[in-house]
């Protein structure tokens, strides 16, 4: 009997886990959010392969954070409960590899691009972050940490702001108050507050962008992530994105989402599983 391979994505709010068969595919989810522990994820993975008709044959485990050398969760703002978590017990069941979900993200997205091109995913979610392929090579700096998207300094006319704060739905969540569910709900009504800070936020998005654009020159940028959901964020994020890149630069780069939508990086987790990072 042939042994799945399993694709894993956890989240700020939400943990995605895929399992892979030759001929079928199944998706299970379980929600997470700011106290969730790599005890909790080990609990979560444990039902899920009990589950299962064989043993899996490999995982990749995408998280939100900085990976050491050793599998290890350096640092996680969005689940401060991994940090330290290095997957110990699902490495008892099957080989698994543990990376940023971003990076994840770029290897599913990009697995295609042709030979020696430039492209970037930025995914704006809880958090905000981002992976490039350089010249057909995914770039990773001097650590492997290259990214942090989310972490670029923004002025504002009181004090310097992070991307994150100005456009991740964690940063929204914050200063409208309520969950997502609320959020949208006052939203959908017209509320003016909210629909001007959801613009607000995904021009600050488009900063963001244009940045990558301008930096890299890539030819392709693909943007996924939660927040892009959000009414008029998108919208508003591209806008200021085109404003603020050079026009030449703008011209050149396709800009989309995602092709796999919120499987993205749980798809780049399972091709990292059985994957050289190069």
């Amino acid at each position: 009997m042939a042994r799945p391979r399993l694709g894993i994505d956890v989240g700020g709010t939400k943990l995605l886990v895929l399992a892979q068969w030759p001929e079928r595919r199944i998706v299970e989810r379980a929600p997470t959010g700011a106290g969730f522990t790599g005890r909790d994820l080990d609990d979560v993975l444990a039902r899920f392969v009990e589950g299962l008709e064989t043993a899996p044959e490999a995982a990749g485990v995408a998280v939100p954070g900085l990976v050491g050398p050793d599998g290890a969760v350096l640092a996680s703002d969005v689940l401060p409960g991994l940090v330290g978590w290095q997957a110990r017990e699902l490495a008892r069941i099957c080989p698994a590899r543990i990376l940023n979900d971003v990076e994840a993200a770029a290897l599913e997205e990009l697995h295609d691009l042709p030979a020696g091109e430039t492209a970037a995913v930025v995914m704006a979610g809880t958090g905000i972050g981002a992976a490039f392929v350089v010249d057909g090579r995914l770039f990773r700096g001097a650590r492997g940490w290259a990214g942090e998207l989310g972490y670029i300094p923004v002025a504002g006319p009181e004090r310097v702001s992070t991307l994150d704060e100005l456009a991740s739905g964690a940063g929204l969540l914050r200063r409208l108050g309520g969950d997502a569910a609320e959020v949208l709900g006052r939203a959908a009504a017209g509320e003016p507050a909210v629909v001007a800070a959801l613009r607000a936020a995904g021009e600050a998005l488009g900063l963001g962008l244009a940045t990558v654009i301008n930096l890299l020159n890539p030819s392709l940028l693909a943007l996924g992530g939660g927040a892009l959901e959000l009414p008029g964020y998108l919208e508003a994020a591209r806008q200021a994105a085109e404003r603020q890149s050079l026009p030449e630069l703008w011209r050149a780069c396709e800009v989309r989402r995602v092709r796999q939508g919120e499987l993205t990086a749980a798809l780049g987790a399972l091709r990292a599983s059985t994957a050289e990072l190069v």
